[in-house]
């Protein structure tokens, strides 16, 4: 835990003198971090549940936060690669999405790659049945009700300030384990628990870096489900935006990788595209044209190779890095757009998607809930292997695109999303 001391005295002359700190991230933090006090980084106590281990895969619980004075446990599922005794490994926290649970087969996954992982149910359930009908158990937390709904109770009886001290705490349990190298672990997490991770990684520096999928910061801008953080006045936004992860990961020191689709029905890609630029120079972006939301989308290696190229490459010090943009894309006056890139791996494809109104959603009686009015529309690109450029011709009346970079191995960067004004 790396907290400044001078964050510390500010927080509290800023609450002494009645004023807020929505706008320094750092003392956000600082914030929390006393709420939460030492708990967090602590190992916690771990209990088996051997009844419902998974092929090899430990089922357990670990103790966490009380909640309503009570003392409370996670369910969790660890997984630690076969043949690997007295091996150092890396390891990756794995959070679960809206109607999700602790999912022993996204712990296989990362095991089958050589990772230590732990999915945990951040709703006091058990992977038991299915969404909204699992069982709650005996050491349960608070559960989820709706979009931040629990806006008005203490702040250490909301769900969000439980979920994000249970992810910090399954780190801390990973860094006990004998066999998981401390220095190297990463998170992840899906929807929600997109939400968490970011939210997450401007808390806890231990982690090596952060991939949300779907989830982001600016939530209160998104255009699809999360517009207004689902407030109905003003006065209930403002309590609700507390949790919104910008507010703490705005200037957060460790990677970051966004993934989105472009057509996300949740989290309209804008949001995302705003989380994306103000997270440093050590964010990437990854939109991924008409992504299905879900979960299995969202951990598939061959549908999200992004996420575990840049795990190996930080983590295990194997392949090479993501590309980067170096210069995002401009138009000049013709209409011909440019960009320039570095990547270690080759390129093989380009593609410029553009859009002529603004992001708006609507109800889709095909799919059952919101998409697009106007869907984004792929338009030919070009790349020069030699010189490390992308050029492309924005289409007439475009008002809003994005360039998508391919390299060999699948793994799709983008730039930001642009105008045709945009310097």
């Amino acid at each position: 835990m790396r907290l400044s001391f001078i964050h510390l005295w500010l927080v509290t002359l800023l609450l002494s003198l009645g004023i807020s700190a929505q706008a320094d991230p750092a003392a956000n933090r600082a914030a929390l971090h006393q709420l939460y006090g030492p708990t967090v980084y602590q190992t916690p106590t771990v209990h088996p549940e051997p009844d419902m281990d998974k092929d090899g895969i430990k089922a357990i619980y670990y103790d966490a936060l009380p909640y309503e004075e009570k003392p409370t446990r996670v369910f969790a599922y660890l997984g630690i690669p076969k043949d690997t005794i007295n091996e150092k490994l890396p390891a990756m926290v794995l959070v679960h999405g809206g109607g999700g649970t602790a999912f022993h087969e996204w712990v296989r996954i990362w095991n089958d790659k050589g990772y230590v992982a732990i999915a945990m149910d951040l709703e006091g359930q058990l992977p038991e049945g299915n969404h909204p009908n699992r069982k709650r158990h005996e050491f349960s937390g608070p559960l989820r009700t709706g979009m931040f709904d629990d806006q008005d109770k203490p702040r250490d009886q909301q769900w969000m300030y439980h979920a994000v001290a249970d992810i910090m705490i399954a780190n801390s349990l990973l860094r006990s384990q004998e066999n998981v190298d401390p220095d190297r672990i990463g998170l992840t997490g899906i929807s929600w628990g997109g939400v968490l991770t970011s939210l997450t990684a401007g808390m806890d520096d231990r982690f090596v870096f952060s991939a949300p999928v779907y989830g982001c910061g600016y939530l209160y801008d998104s255009r699809g489900y999360f517009n207004r953080m689902g407030a109905e006045d003003d006065a209930t936004l403002e309590k609700r935006k507390y949790w919104d992860p910008a507010r703490f990961f705005t200037d957060a020191p460790i990677p970051t990788l966004w993934v989105n689709g472009d057509n996300d029905p949740h989290f309209s890609v804008d949001t995302m595209d705003h989380s994306h630029q103000s997270a440093g120079p050590d964010s990437t972006l990854s939109i991924h044209p008409q992504m299905a939301h879900g979960h299995s989308p969202a951990w598939i290696p061959a549908q999200v190779p992004e996420i575990y190229a840049m795990a190996d490459y930080l983590l295990k010090g194997e392949g090479v890095p993501l590309a980067r943009i170096t210069a995002q894309p401009k138009a000049l006056p013709n209409g011909t757009v440019t960009m320039s890139y570095q990547s270690e791996s080759p390129i093989v494809s380009t593609s410029l998607y553009s859009r002529s109104t603004p992001i708006k959603y609507a109800m889709s009686e095909k799919k059952k809930h919101l998409d697009l009015v106007e869907q984004w529309q792929k338009n030919e690109a070009s790349v020069d292997s030699e010189t490390s450029t992308v050029t492309a011709q924005l289409p007439e009346g475009c008002t809003q695109y994005y360039i998508n970079i391919t390299d060999e191995r699948g793994c799709i960067v983008s730039s930001n999303l642009r105008t045709p004004a945009s310097k």
